[in-house]
């Protein structure tokens, strides 16, 4: 743990969730959110603080991998969030919550990080209709934006963490398609993968994060 958070307390636990397409797709460039939780969780396991309880330690978060095609990532992501959430002991329930969604990022340069919090009413989804349909259906159950009067663990924060992926020189649909649904060659699997550590610096943060105005 860095020195920094030596002597805090976390505050919020984390569900972090990749979204991309599921086999025989689940290793091309729109999957590279799969790609980069993969090479996350074992650091995650070695280096994410955990909450000391009276009878036994905590992590601090919960991984999941959408098994849904990229564009139809809502129902079940929002169904697993509701279900983290619902199960929590009595202890747990003074925490806070973020959902971490990781998703490839169109335009941004291979293996290129950017983060941004909230939905579309923060920062444009520019168009990503995984993440479109994500925000829809958490609108539509009332799990965000967050509302005054909330419980903690109800009190749903949204981090958004997608790695550039490029994009083809052309702007014809079809061509974007091709390339979005394209293997991922072993020199961007590498680079997506090295995207790993500094993600995980910035979730340790959040673990400490105090919860926002509203």
């Amino acid at each position: 743990m860095a020195e920094s958070h030596l002597f805090q307390t976390p505050q919020r636990l984390l569900f972090i969730a990749s979204i991309g397409n599921k086999p025989p797709y689940h290793k091309t460039r729109h999957s590279a959110g799969h790609v980069l939780l993969e090479a996350l969780t074992p650091r995650l396991l070695s280096q994410m603080p955990t909450i000391e309880l009276p009878h036994y330690t905590m992590p601090t978060y919960q991984t999941w991998r959408s098994p849904s095609w990229m564009n139809h990532s809502g129902k079940r992501l929002t169904r697993e969030v509701e279900d983290w959430i619902f199960l929590r002991s009595n202890d747990l329930k003074k925490f806070y919550s973020t959902l971490v969604i990781l998703h490839d990022e169109l335009e941004a340069p291979l293996g290129k990080l950017r983060v941004r919090r909230g939905g579309p009413e923060a920062a444009s989804l520019r168009g990503h209709r995984g993440l479109i349909d994500v925000m829809e259906t958490l609108q539509k159950k009332r799990l965000y934006p967050p509302q005054k009067n909330r419980s903690p663990a109800r009190d749903l924060s949204i981090l958004r963490v997608g790695v550039g992926i490029g994009r083809p020189l052309s702007r014809e649909r079809a061509d974007v398609a091709e390339y979005v649904l394209g293997e991922l060659p072993p020199m961007e699997i590498d680079a997506v993968q090295k995207a790993a550590d500094p993600i995980l610096d910035i979730l340790i943060e959040e673990v400490y994060r105090e919860r926002e105005e509203t």
